[in-house]
C-alpha cells in the first residue's frame, strides 16, 4: 500500500488534475490523503464530490508545507504495515498511468530505498529536476546531469518532495519533517538527507516522471520578502538552520553559516545603493 501524502492551499483545478491522475494508476493499492491548510475556494467540497474516497486533513492555515505534512504523517503511519510506502506530491502535478509501478519496481529493486521523481515541466518539458548534489564548499546544491540512457542515478545527496517515495521503517528510524527548524522550504532534502545517514539508500527514477505546473518562478518580490519570507526558497533564516542541521562537520557548518550571512551582506549593500540612488 501506498499512502499518498498531498498538502494544499486553494488551486482547486490543479488539484482535481492531480487527483485525475492518481485515479488512473494501473497500481491500484494506494490511498491518498489531501492536507488542505486553510483553502477557501471550495476546494475540500470539489475534492469530496469527484473523488469521496479522498482522505481529508483540515488545517487551519498556519501549519505551511513541514506541518502539513507531518500531520498527513501522523494520521497515516499508524495505519501502515510492514512493505507500505508513504509517497510525498504537490498538488500542481500530473502523472502517467505507471508512475506508482515504476517507483514501487525502483524502491524494491534497490532494497527498499528512498525514491525520487524526474520531474519535467507541464508545458514545454524541459528537465525542471533529476537530482543534486551538496556542493558544502560552497553552500550550494548542484544539479545532476540527466543522463537519458539511465534508467535510475544513485549519486544524488537529497530528494524533493515533489515525488519522493519513502518505506515506512524510514520513519521509525529517522522520524518525522524537521517541523521547527525548517516550516517550509528544505524539509525535503533535509529528510532525504537525514535518511542517508541513517544508511537508507536515496536514488533518482528517471521512469517515473512528475510532470509540473509550478510557476513560483514568475512570481516577483520585494527584497526583505525574497530574504524572510517563507514563501521564499531564498529566506535566510532556512538556509542558517538548514547548515547546521545538515553541513556534515562542524566546519562546514560554522561555513555554511558565514556564506549565508555573507551573501546576504552582499545583495543588501546592492539593494541599499539601488534604493538611495548611488547605483
Amino acid at each position: 500500500m501506498i499512502f499518498v501524502l498531498i498538502p494544499i492551499l486553494n488551486r482547486k483545478e490543479l488539484t482535481l488534475a492531480c487527483l485525475a491522475s492518481f485515479a488512473k494508476q494501473t497500481y491500484k493499492e494506494h490511498t491518498v490523503v489531501i492536507i488542505d491548510d486553510g483553502s477557501t475556494d471550495g476546494s475540500g467540497d470539489a475534492i469530496r464530490q469527484a473523488y469521496p474516497s479522498t482522505v481529508i486533513i483540515q488545517g487551519d492555515g498556519t501549519w505551511w508545507w513541514t506541518k502539513s505534512m507531518n500531520e498527513g504523517l501522523r494520521s497515516v503511519l499508524p495505519k501502515t504495515k510492514q512493505g507500505d510506502f508513504v509517497l510525498f506530491m504537490n498538488n500542481d502535478t500530473e502523472l502517467g498511468p505507471d508512475y506508482l509501478e515504476k517507483l514501487i519496481d525502483a524502491s524494491i529493486g534497490h532494497g527498499r530505498a528512498l525514491v525520487g521523481s524526474l520531474v519535467r515541466n507541464f508545458y514545454d518539458a524541459r528537465i525542471q529536476d533529476a537530482g543534486v548534489h551538496a556542493d558544502w564548499n560552497r553552500f550550494a546544491f548542484v544539479k545532476a546531469n540527466f543522463d537519458e540512457k539511465k534508467r535510475f542515478n544513485e549519486n544524488v545527496d537529497a530528494l524533493a518532495g515533489r515525488g519522493m517515495l519513502i518505506p515506512v521503517e524510514v520513519f521509525q528510524k529517522t522520524g518525522l519533517l524537521s517541523q521547527k527548524a525548517l516550516p517550509h522550504y528544505a524539509a525535503d532534502y533535509d529528510f532525504s538527507m537525514r535518511a542517508k545517514r541513517q544508511g537508507f539508500t536515496i536514488l533518482m527514477s528517471y521512469e517515473a516522471i512528475v510532470l509540473s505546473k509550478d510557476k513560483k518562478g514568475d512570481k516577483q518580490r520585494t527584497f526583505w520578502k525574497t530574504h524572510f519570507n517563507r514563501r521564499s526558497s531564498s529566506n535566510i533564516p532556512m538556509k542558517l538552520m538548514f547548515a547546521l542541521s545538515d553541513a556534515p562537520t562542524s566546519y562546514l557548518k560554522c561555513k555554511g553559516v558565514a556564506i549565508t550571512l555573507g551573501r546576504f551582506m552582499r545583495d543588501f549593500s546592492v539593494y541599499a545603493l539601488k534604493k538611495f540612488k548611488i547605483l
